[in-house]
Parts: C-alpha cells; sequence; structure tokens
C-alpha cells in the first residue's frame, strides 16, 4: 500500500471544458456569478438588462412632503413638470453635516427637489447603504403661500 493516488489530476480529467455551444449562459470573460448577477441587473447601460423575476413594490412611507423645497432654486418651475405617479430618484448625502441620514429626492433629470424628512429617513438610509432599491412616486405638488409642497411615497423594490 506504498503508491499514493493523485486525486486533483482525477478530478481534473473527469470535469468538463466548458463547451463553445454553452452561449450566452456561460459567464463572459471568466465572471463570477455575483459580478454575472450585478451586470443582469445593473441600471447602467454596461451590462444586460433582466427584470427581477416577482419583483413587487413595498410601501415603505405613505403620504410624506419633500422638505427643504423652500431652498431649492427654481422650484416653482421644476415642479410645475412634475405630475402624480411620476417616479423619483432617492440619493444618499452621507456628506450632509446636518443630518447623518440625509437622503436627496431627485427628478428624473437629475435635480434635486429637496430632502426626505430628517424624522422619517434612518430606516429608507439603513435600507440604501445595506444595496437596496427604494425610490419614491409623486402624490401631489402644491403651492401654500411661499412653499411649494411636493407629496411624494417612498417604495422598496424588493
Amino acid at each position: 500500500m506504498g503508491g499514493s493516488v493523485d486525486f486533483a489530476a482525477d478530478v481534473q480529467e473527469a470535469t468538463p471544458a466548458p463547451s463553445p455551444s454553452a452561449g450566452p449562459l456561460a459567464a463572459p470573460g471568466g465572471m463570477g456569478a455575483g459580478e454575472l448577477l450585478r451586470a443582469m441587473h445593473d441600471d447602467s447601460s454596461r451590462g444586460i438588462s433582466v427584470p427581477k423575476p416577482f419583483s413587487e413594490p413595498i410601501l415603505l412611507l405613505e403620504q410624506i412632503h419633500v422638505a427643504g423645497t423652500s431652498h431649492v432654486k427654481g422650484i416653482e418651475a421644476i415642479a410645475s413638470r412634475l405630475s402624480r405617479g411620476m417616479r423619483l430618484r432617492l440619493e444618499r448625502d452621507v456628506a450632509n453635516r446636518y443630518d447623518s441620514w440625509a437622503i436627496r429626492v431627485m427628478d428624473g433629470e437629475g435635480r434635486r427637489l429637496g430632502w426626505l424628512p430628517a424624522d422619517r429617513n434612518e430606516v429608507i438610509a439603513r435600507l440604501m447603504d445595506g444595496g437596496k432599491s427604494v425610490y419614491a412616486e409623486v402624490t401631489c405638488v402644491d403651492r401654500r403661500d411661499e412653499w411649494t409642497m411636493i407629496g411624494i411615497e417612498v417604495f422598496l423594490d424588493d
């Protein structure tokens, strides 16, 4: 019983080489599974776009108002282009010196509308920091004296 067996060599021989006919299911360029999934679900134009199966939005915050609209230059003109149901982008503002949980509310063209209210943003910020996809939808736009009120609801896309 003095001989040794090279199991690694046996496994290499038994492992089939990738088939050239594997087509689009094969990970391109030696890409790992995580990288492939990110490319499939990435919103940028550099990857392929495959919708998440059974994706259902979850309502997180109902009927809140965007804070700080009175500090946004030209908010009246920006708000006049908003309509009920319009999707808005939420962006973490980790460098905000007044609120470490700050979240900017942006329109579809990348213009800031304001922020999520400070008393409602911590859970949303934690979800975003954890990589979750969160967005807002316009519920109403109203002008009250000198204040442009933008009503929104916040959703988790899970």
